[in-house]
C-alpha cells in the first residue's frame, strides 16, 4: 500500500471508503474535512497561539516562550475515528513552530536549532490522545500520526536543511480502542503534573437523534446520565458534551465538538444544558449553523454547529461564521448572546386553548414537502 503523505485527507477518505455504509452509519463515522476540523481547533487553541506569535514577533525571549508553550499543547479526541483531528492539529502546531524558528533566525541571523534535546521539533506525538471504538480505525489513526510526523519532518528539512531520522519509529500517540462513553477520559488523557500543560478535547462525535438509537446507544445514555433526570430523548452526541463538562469540572481542560444544532433547540436545551451548566462550565465559542459537507462520497445530511466549553473565565467569547468573528459577553445554550436563560417545557397551555400534542415536525411521509425543482415548476404554472 502506497500512501501520499502530502494529502491530509487521504486516511479519512480511505477508511470511509472501505467500511460498509451501514456500519459507518451505525458507528456515526461521518468523516470530517480539514475545513470543518479548522472550525473546531482554530477557536479552541490555534487562535490564541497565533495571537501570541503576532505579539512576540520582535522579541526573541517571547518567541522562545511560545516554543515552550507549543511543546505543552495536548490534543485529545474521544471519538477519533481514523485520526483526522489529531493529524491536522499536529500539522498546524508544527507549522506554527517552524514560523517561530524562521522568525528567530531572522532576528538573530543564525540557525535556530538547539531548542530541544534532538535539535529539532519540541512537538511530540506523545501529546496526542484518542479513543476509537473500531479496531481498524484506531490502527489507522496510529499509522496516520506517523505519516503526519514524517510529512512535517520533510517540510522541516526543506525549510531548514535537516530533520530527525525517520527510523526507528517513535511513539505514535496514545490511541485507545474502546467505547468512549464507558471509558474514564482521565485514564486515557490524565492531568499533567506540569501546570503549564494545556489540554484540548475536540472531535466530531456520532450524532443520532433519539428515534434512531439502538439498544447499545440507549444503554450508553443510561450509563452517562445515570443519576440525572430527563435525558432519554437527547441526541446521542449529548453524551460527549456531558462527559466533557464532567472532565472540565475537575481539570483545566477545554473542549470543542462538532454537533447537530438540535441540542440547542426546543426541549433538548432544558434536558442537556441545565446539566452542563451545573458543572461550572460555560460556552467559550460557537459557530452559526452550517450544512455538513466533506470530500467523502456520501455526506451526512445534517445541519451542524460547533460548540466550545471551558470553565468560566474572563477570556473572550466569540460567535463565529465563515466571514465574521463577533465578540460577545456571554453565549447562552441557544447559541446567541445573552443570559443563560432556558425555556422550560410546559404541560398546560397558558390560555384555555387545547393542549399541543406535537410540535412542528414534517411527519406526513414527505408527500407535502417540495424539492427546489418542484417549487420552481409550481411557481411557473398558471395557478388561479
Amino acid at each position: 500500500l502506497i500512501v501520499n503523505p502530502s494529502n491530509t485527507v487521504v486516511q479519512g477518505t480511505m477508511i470511509q471508503a472501505v467500511v460498509a455504509p451501514k456500519m459507518r452509519g451505525d458507528l456515526g463515522m461521518h468523516y470530517t474535512s480539514v475545513e470543518n476540523i479548522m472550525k473546531v481547533i482554530h477557536p479552541l487553541f490555534l487562535m490564541s497561539l497565533e495571537e501570541d506569535f503576532d505579539n512576540a514577533k520582535d522579541s526573541p525571549k517571547k518567541l522562545e516562550a511560545l516554543l515552550m508553550r507549543l511543546s505543552k499543547i495536548r490534543v485529545f479526541d474521544p471519538a477519533c475515528g481514523s485520526g483526522n483531528f489529531l493529524i491536522v492539529a499536529y500539522q498546524k502546531l508544527r507549522e506554527l513552530e517552524m514560523h517561530v524558528f524562521q522568525r528567530l533566525e531572522a532576528l538573530s541571523g543564525n540557525r535556530m536549532f538547539g531548542f530541544s534535546e534532538n535539535g529539532f521539533s519540541r512537538i511530540s506525538l506523545d501529546n496526542f490522545y484518542g479513543i476509537e471504538i473500531a479496531d481498524f480505525a484506531a490502527e489507522t489513526a496510529k499509522l496516520s500520526l506517523w505519516i503526519a510526523e514524517y510529512q512535517m519532518n520533510q517540510k522541516f528539512k526543506a525549510t531548514f536543511g535537516d530533520a530527525p531520522p525517520d527510523l526507528p519509529l517513535r511513539d505514535g500517540g496514545h490511541i485507545v480502542t474502546g467505547n468512549a462513553l464507558r471509558v474514564d477520559w482521565l485514564t486515557v488523557c490524565p492531568p499533567s503534573n506540569d501546570e503549564s500543560m494545556e489540554t484540548y478535547i475536540c472531535g466530531n462525535p456520532p450524532y443520532k437523534g433519539q428515534k434512531n438509537h439502538n439498544d447499545d446507544e440507549r444503554a450508553d445514555l443510561v450509563y452517562v446520565f445515570r443519576g440525572q433526570p430527563n435525558y432519554r430523548k437527547l441526541d446521542y452526541v449529548s453524551c460527549w458534551f456531558y462527559k466533557a463538562a464532567i472532565t472540565i469540572e475537575n481539570t483545566s481542560y477545554h473542549a470543542g465538538f462538532v454537533t447537530t444544532n438540535s441540542i440547542c433547540q426546543g426541549t433538548q436545551v432544558e434536558m442537556l444544558w441545565t446539566k452542563i451548566l451545573s458543572k461550572n462550565v460555560e460556552i467559550s465559542f460557537c459557530t452559526n449553523a452550517f450544512k455538513w459537507k466533506n470530500n467523502a462520497k456520501h455526506n451526512a445530511g445534517v445541519t451542524c454547529t460547533i460548540i466550545g466549553l471551558r470553565k468560566p473565565n474572563s477570556a473572550p467569547k466569540y460567535i463565529l461564521s465563515d466571514t465574521q468573528k463577533v465578540l460577545v459577553s456571554n453565549i447562552n445554550p441557544y447559541l446567541v448572546e445573552g443570559e443563560d436563560l432556558i425555556i422550560k417545557k410546559r404541560l398546560q397551555p397558558l390560555s384555555q386553548r387545547p393542549n399541543m400534542i406535537g410540535g412542528n415536525q414534517p411527519r406526513e411521509g414527505g408527500f407535502l414537502i417540495l424539492t427546489d425543482l418542484e417549487k420552481k415548476n409550481l411557481l411557473q404554472e398558471d395557478v388561479r
